[in-house]
Formats: structure tokens, C-alpha cells, sequence
């Protein structure tokens, strides 16, 4: 584990494999506590216990990572929070009956993953979690990106994009992508980096003739700076280049809701384009070619040690 447990309102803590995206919330919130399993964080909470006594202020846990594509779970490395999960509820029964919780002074959890709180398998969990724990569970509507965290966590002036397990008892309503800087750059596909490409982790599809017909499906002219967006990508688009053994490279992120690009490379800000018909975009893909060995490997940050493969995720104004 890295980092000494530190005290403050909030105990944050995220998945230690960074990719592109996480690495700018690491960035962001160095005292961060870092995990990679179901395993590590329980070892993380005994060391919480052992350090000091609990605060006397009101004190969240936030779990910070990637929401899976499709279902919008919250994922630490290689655990998915899924209720559904009889080792999941199993994990949290067990913080109930030890009250590790009450004995950290937390008095609510956070799954800080874009649009935590959207989908029927999210709410599930959340109102499932809370009903174990006996605390308020909250989860995310929309996107989530780095813009919603500052050095000492997730950010107060934010709270209206989380909705708690008491709201969810109802029917929640999805919530609006978040405004975010707009980018002046209009979508040019054969103005994006070219790029050779390797193995990866999710979907990757050929575009051929259907470029202009997805290009139709993109507000093109009305992308956002989403830096440190917290999504995993649906799947990933490659579009052939005037370099026969390069290609460029768009994601598609929130379940079809957005496209994502780095037009500077993947050091630099992506751009987030909202998607006109997500139901369109998703029968257009339906017809595309798999590309079974293609793909980036993204480099994934251990600390200050580098290791290959991928994962990764982004949307305007989102995690």
C-alpha cells in the first residue's frame, strides 16, 4: 500500500493502476490512499483503525475509480462493486458486523464513478450497501472528472451531482451532461494523432466507408475539456490514416452518450463530443468489423513505477 493514512473530512481513496485518466486525479489528491482489490482495502480499513481515534467531525469515505461501460459499477482495480455479488454484500456485511464505520467516524460512503447512480444495477447497489452499512450511500449522476476534486477530495461546491440511496428510493431521474469549458476545436478526424496500434482491453472496431455517417452522429462543433474523466470506454473506433500502418483513434464513452479524442495525444486534455442519437451510434457499430488484434496499450502508473497494459475512460467534464 502507498501513503500513510492521513485524516481529513474525507477519506479518499482509488485504484492505484492509473491510467491516463486516474493519473490526473492522482495528481490532483496526492494524499489519496490507493488499492487495487477488494483485498487491499480491507487491509487499508484495519490500518485506518489502528492509527488514531475517530474523528469527531462527520467523515465520508469516497471510493473513487472508473464506472464500468455498460452497467456504470464502480470499479477499484480489479473489484467491481456489484450488489448483485454475494461476495460483494459479503465484504460490506462483514464492515456492518465489525462496525469498522461507525469506529472511522464515517458517517456515509461515496462511489465516485461517472453516472454510479444511473443505471438500474447502480442504484441497486447503492440502496443494497446502505441498507447493510446503516449509513447514507451516495452515488453520480452524469459524468465525473478531475474538475470535481481539489487537494482535499471531492469537492463541496459539487454535491448536487450525487444523489443518495434515500433519493434513490424513487425513480431518479439521469442527469444532464455537467457544463464544462468548451473546446473551439470542431471533430476533424484526419486532423487526430496517428497512431500505430497494440493489444487492448475493450472493443475495438474498423470504420471504413461508415466515417461520414458516424461523423453525423457527433455534435462535432460542440466538444468540452473533460481532463480525468472517470468512465471506462464502451468500446474504441479506428479510422485509417494516410499512413498504412497507422490509424486514428475515437472513443465512445457513457454508454454510447459521447466520443472521446485526444487531438494533441494522450498527454495532453482529451475532448468530449456529445453524441446526437446514442441508440444510432450504437446500431452503426453494430454493423462495424472487430478488430481483434488491435488496440493502445496504455501505460498504467504504479506510483513512480510504469507498467504496461491498458484500461482506461472520458466524457466533457468527467472522471
Amino acid at each position: 500500500m502507498t501513503g500513510s493514512p492521513s485524516r481529513t473530512r474525507h477519506i479518499s481513496v482509488t485504484t492505484r493502476r492509473a491510467d491516463i485518466e486516474l493519473s490526473r486525479i492522482h495528481t490532483i489528491l496526492p494524499g489519496a490512499l490507493l488499492v487495487d482489490s477488494r483485498g487491499d482495502l480491507e487491509a487499508l480499513l484495519g490500518r485506518l483503525l489502528a492509527s488514531d481515534e475517530p474523528s469527531e467531525l462527520p467523515m465520508t469515505l469516497d471510493l473513487i475509480g472508473h464506472s464500468t461501460p455498460d452497467t456504470s459499477l464502480l470499479q477499484l482495480g480489479d473489484w467491481v462493486i456489484d450488489a448483485a455479488s454475494p461476495t460483494v454484500t459479503a465484504f460490506f456485511r462483514e464492515l456492518a458486523d465489525q462496525d469498522v464505520l461507525p469506529r472511522l467516524g464515517v458517517h456515509s460512503l461515496r462511489l465516485l464513478g461517472s453516472k454510479t447512480a444511473e443505471t438500474e444495477q447502480g442504484r441497486h447497489t447503492i440502496c443494497a450497501l446502505a441498507k447493510i452499512l446503516e449509513v447514507e450511500v451516495y452515488g453520480v449522476l452524469g459524468p465525473l472528472c478531475a474538475a470535481n476534486f481539489d487537494g482535499h477530495g471531492f469537492r463541496d461546491d459539487r454535491r448536487l451531482v450525487v444523489r443518495s440511496s434515500a433519493d434513490l428510493r424513487g425513480d431518479p431521474s439521469t442527469a444532464p451532461l455537467p457544463q464544462s469549458p468548451r473546446s473551439p476545436r470542431a471533430l476533424d478526424i484526419d486532423s487526430l494523432p496517428r497512431e500505430k496500434l497494440g493489444p487492448a482491453t475493450w472493443p475495438r472496431y474498423l470504420v471504413g466507408g461508415a466515417a461520414r455517417d458516424l461523423l453525423g452522429l457527433i455534435r462535432r462543433d460542440e466538444g468540452a475539456l473533460m481532463p480525468g474523466l472517470l468512465a471506462t470506454p464502451t468500446c474504441e473506433l479506428v479510422l485509417p490514416s494516410s499512413d498504412p500502418d497507422a490509424y486514428h483513434v475515437a472513443q465512445i464513452l457513457l454508454d454510447y452518450e459521447a466520443v472521446r479524442v485526444y487531438p494533441d495525444g494522450p498527454d495532453e486534455p482529451a475532448i468530449v463530443y456529445p453524441v446526437r442519437d446514442r441508440f444510432a451510434l450504437h446500431e452503426l457499430v453494430a454493423t462495424l468489423t472487430l478488430a481483434p488484434n488491435m488496440g493502445r496499450t496504455q501505460t498504467m502508473r504504479v506510483t513512480d513505477t510504469v507498467i504496461g497494459d491498458a484500461m482506461a475512460g472520458d466524457l466533457p467534464n468527467t472522471l
